[in-house]
């Protein structure tokens, strides 16, 4: 394992300096608080991605009456042209 470029052997000597220095119910505390940080991290992430998720699985909004009373011949964002219609080059009477 190789975690920021730290193997194992360093980080259990991190981890007891650390117990060493701060005391047994300090480094609970700590450990507490960290595990909450950690959940709180995980459940912003979660809500960002399903959020994300919607946003892109939403379905176009509806066309206005307007645009469906009037047909024009410009193409428009999000609605398919047959091929034939979108050639360069090609004429009607080909």
């Amino acid at each position: 394992m190789n975690f920021m470029g730290m193997g194992i052997m360093e980080l259990a000597v991190i981890f007891l300096v650390s117990f060493l220095v701060l005391g047994p119910s300090k480094s609970i505390d700590m450990a507490r608080t960290a595990g909450k940080v950690i959940r709180d991290l995980r459940s912003a992430m979660s809500d960002l991605t399903s959020a994300v998720d919607l946003d892109q699985t939403s379905p176009p909004s509806a066309p206005s009456q307007a645009s469906t009373t009037a047909p024009t011949n410009e193409i428009q964002p999000g609605v398919a042209v047959p091929l034939e219609e979108n050639t360069p080059g090609k004429s009607e009477d080909d």
